[in-house]
This record gives structure tokens, C-alpha cells and sequence, in this order.
């Protein structure tokens, strides 16, 4: 208790200028974070995936707003050679289960790039506020365990 009143005052004045200066550093990268041209400068590949993934799920979003597409167009009443040809028959055969097959191939394209999204934003929160990942993957770990 050897500290006067002055030295203690100097030191909440010192602490006080470091924690401005890391509000001010922190307020800094929160703003780099969501300016998207400094995040394209830095991470290309990054917001280019980001972008790719959040236009997959504005489309798939949109399309189950709509309702379900048509694939294939009705055969028209025309001529009967029009049915005879050979991609008439495949899509007038499996119309149901090409759509299937698509759409499962673009949502198994979806998840992968929601997953690549998801890793590299994570990593990119992680760098910016120390610590992130390690609660990320927790929780990631206790939610599966539910």
C-alpha cells in the first residue's frame, strides 16, 4: 500500500488511454469488416464464394417461394414424329427423376458452399475478435451432441 494517490491516478489515466486506443482499433476493424470493397481487396476468393453461396440461397429461396418449376415443356399436339425423336422419349420417360437428380445435385452444391462460407467466415471473425473459432467450434460440438 506503498502507492500515493497521485501514482494511482496516473495509473487509471494510463489505463484509460489504452482502453480508448483499443476501442478506436476495435471500431477501426469493425468497420473494415463490413466495408465490402476492402474485403474483396484483401479476400477475393473469399467474397467471390460468399457471393456465389448467398446468390444460391437467394435463388433457392426465391424458387420455393414460386413453387416448383417446370422442367420440361409439355409435348406439344404437333406432328407425331416431334414424340419419336430420342430426347423426347429420355424426357417424356424420367422427367421426376431428372429433377430429383438435379436437385439434389444443387443442394448437395449449396451445402458445400454454405460449409466453405461458413469456415472461411469464421476464420476471418477469428482474426478479428481472438478467440472466436475455438467458441465457434464448442458450440458447433455441443449442438450435435443435442
Amino acid at each position: 500500500m506503498g502507492e500515493t494517490a497521485n501514482q494511482i491516478a496516473w495509473e487509471i489515466a494510463q489505463k484509460r488511454t489504452e482502453l480508448s486506443d483499443n476501442l478506436i482499433e476495435l471500431k477501426q476493424r469493425g468497420k473494415a469488416t463490413v466495408d465490402w470493397r476492402w474485403q474483396v481487396e484483401k479476400r477475393p476468393g473469399t467474397m467471390l464464394a460468399v457471393a456465389f453461396g448467398g446468390g444460391m440461397i437467394l435463388s433457392a429461396l426465391f424458387s420455393a417461394l414460386r413453387g416448383p418449376a417446370k422442367v420440361y415443356e409439355e409435348p406439344s399436339s404437333g406432328s407425331a414424329g416431334e414424340h419419336n425423336s430420342p430426347t423426347s422419349r429420355a424426357s417424356a420417360q424420367s422427367p421426376g427423376k431428372l429433377a430429383s437428380a438435379t436437385r439434389k445435385n444443387l443442394d448437395a452444391l449449396g451445402g458445400a458452399l454454405l460449409g466453405i462460407v461458413a469456415t472461411r467466415a469464421s476464420s476471418i471473425l477469428d482474426g478479428i475478435v481472438p478467440g472466436f473459432q475455438k467458441e465457434f467450434e464448442r458450440a458447433k460440438n455441443s449442438q450435435g451432441q443435442i
